[in-house]
């Protein structure tokens, strides 16, 4: 083998192995905070070093390709296998840069009723030690809301309460939740869903009433961790109210 091609080996071993190194330290940032390992905010400190890796890794694995003369098959996927990696994560950066220019005010309490929002009541045990209160974060919340998800409101549906809270107790059943309560008479239905990464927990109480033309909806849902959610609850509730309406 050529002094080159030696060359061009290492830095496609060396730099595949950095890149597929940085991108697990991303994946386990979140899952090591899941099993105990870490605090949150360690998770996260680690995110930005393991997405650097990930990319420097997958460059040096691209140079070793550009300077290997004679590639051979196996150096060849393997260095394809470094640069891929630094794609996604250049991909994983610019998906949540993007996310971030969106703007979204610091709150994690969204209600389509955010003068009288449905409270927690099943829920509200499980919430107990949660760094977020059960109760509604109040006014400044209300009015950041308001401010930014201008068309965020409750839904009115021409159905009887009966069958608005039939339909709305299975669409929840639909979603990626788990319910832990609902009551009929009193047109509730609690439930939360727990985030696959970092496995952060949001809960969610919907409120079927009796409205002048049919039944009118409405949902809360709110984190129990953080001061903000990128948007995650407002898209939450938009989604029920989707697939109610599917």
């Amino acid at each position: 083998m050529s002094e080159p091609a030696e060359k061009g080996t290492g830095f496609i071993k060396w730099g595949t192995s950095i890149a597929v190194a940085g991108a697990l330290a991303v994946i386990f940032s979140g899952y090591g905070y899941q099993w105990g390992w870490w605090h949150f905010s360690t998770g996260f400190s680690i995110i930005p070093w393991g997405t650097g890796a990930a990319i420097v890794g997958g460059l040096l694995a691209g140079i070793g390709l550009f300077r290997m003369k004679i590639k051979t098959q196996n150096m060849a996927i393997t260095g394809i296998a470094g640069l891929f990696v630094a794609v996604l994560a250049i991909i994983n950066i610019g998906y949540w840069y993007s996310e971030v220019q969106q703007g979204y005010p610091p709150i994690h309490d969204i209600s389509t009723d955010t003068e009288n929002p449905p409270p927690f009541v099943a829920i509200a045990p499980l919430r107990k030690d949660a760094p977020n209160p059960v109760e509604y974060s109040g006014e400044e919340t209300a009015e950041a809301q308001k401010e930014f998800y201008t068309n965020l409101e409750p839904l009115q549906v021409a159905l009887n309460y009966d069958e608005a809270y039939d339909l709305a107790l299975e669409t929840a059943r639909e979603m990626s939740w788990k319910l832990v309560g609902e009551n009929r008479q009193q047109g509730r239905i609690e439930a939360f869903e727990k985030l696959a990464w970092f496995g952060f927990i949001d809960d969610v109480v919907i409120r079927v009433d009796t409205a002048a033309s049919g039944s009118i909806i409405d949902v809360r849902s709110k984190s129990r961790i953080g001061r903000g959610d990128l948007g995650v609850n407002a898209k939450r509730i938009k989604a029920y109210f989707e697939e109610y309406q599917n």
